[in-house]
């Protein structure tokens, strides 16, 4: 029965090239290194890793940490420190939350605050229930606050080279930037990243709260540094399939999709038992708790079969 639900859009999770590099990262570091990484013991590899994906993503800096919402809290902890007042956009990942921040219900509103000093913006670079992205053009070209962006859906799959949202946003706004991201949505790697200026990245590599947790498993960065052929290899697999589904949907009323993103919002929820009838099932839950709204959505993935992409057109015709 074909699933398009999950993420790990490009398929590594189950690749087997992908998972034999893992396996070599566990011959090499074991399965776990435990200790801080402000340890002389600390392996090199994460010091690797993180200007492997400051050049990918285009930013001067980068600091891995154990998870997304690792890195997003991380983030926001230091600039509550600071006295920065926090502002979200509508529907801001958790990631990001952080007590008596002031929640924005319009993005002009939000936007309008990056031009104060002492002001943090945090938003969603994608939002993958809503399969939304934001208005980036209402951002004001320069300003004196921070603006934060949660990149977790965008990177690997969206960008240059599948890189994220940096030089994006970075072409939109002047100002200073933070990037946070999850690396386990495309790119099936357990770890998150926080993209910065050299200065914020060391700053926040003096924050106990760095120095005090384990970092990522040693392991999978391996697989990832080692991977490269492969990951664009699956981005173009991806893209391909993406275009498919986008090309036979590009009238279809019930269904909402962004160029070039694997995900797909169903409007009607009676879509999901008329798919399970033809032996196809896609994610539906209620987000993030079991009183929140539910969401529907069509989840594509590298390593889906042609024939399961052509089922499920045939599936939704409308």
């Amino acid at each position: 029965m074909p699933t398009f639900s999950g993420t790990s859009y490009l398929g590594l999770d189950r690749h087997p090239g992908y998972v034999r590099l893992t396996q070599e990262g566990l011959q090499r570091y074991g399965v776990h290194y435990g200790g801080s990484r402000r340890s002389p013991l600390s392996p090199g590899i994460f010091a690797e890793a993180e200007a492997c994906l400051a050049a990918w993503t285009g930013a001067p800096a980068a600091l891995l940490v154990s998870s997304g919402t690792s890195a997003g809290q991380l983030v926001v902890r230091y600039l509550a420190s600071q006295q920065q007042h926090l502002h979200y956009s509508p529907g801001v990942h958790p990631a990001l939350w952080w007590p008596n921040a002031q929640e924005h219900q319009k993005w002009t509103s939000w936007a309008s605050r990056l031009t104060s000093a002492g002001t943090a913006c945090l938003t969603d670079a994608i939002d993958p229930l809503a399969v939304r992205r934001p208005d980036w053009k209402v951002l004001p070209r320069s300003g004196a606050g921070t603006l934060v962006i949660d990149d977790s859906h965008a990177m690997g799959i969206l960008g240059e080279r599948g890189a994220g949202s940096w030089r994006e946003l970075r072409q939109q706004w002047s100002g200073e930037l933070i990037v946070v991201a999850s690396l386990g949505k495309a790119l099936a790697l357990p770890a998150g990243v926080i993209l910065g200026t050299y200065d914020f990245i060391t700053a926040l590599r003096e924050q106990p709260q760095f120095g005090g947790a384990s970092p990522p498993s040693p392991a999978p960065i391996y697989a990832f540094l080692k991977a490269q052929t492969l990951i664009a290899r699956q981005q173009s697999a991806l893209q391909a399939r993406i275009h498919r589904l986008q090309q036979a949907w590009h009238t279809h009323p019930d269904l909402r999709f962004l160029p070039h993103y694997p995900v797909t919002a169903v409007a009607r929820h009676q879509w999901v038992d008329q798919l399970q009838q033809s032996g196809i099932t896609i994610s539906s839950f209620h987000y993030p708790g079991p009183a929140d709204p539910r969401y529907s959505r069509i989840v594509l993935r590298a390593d889906h079969r042609w024939e399961e992409v052509e089922a499920l057109i045939k599936a939704l015709k409308h």
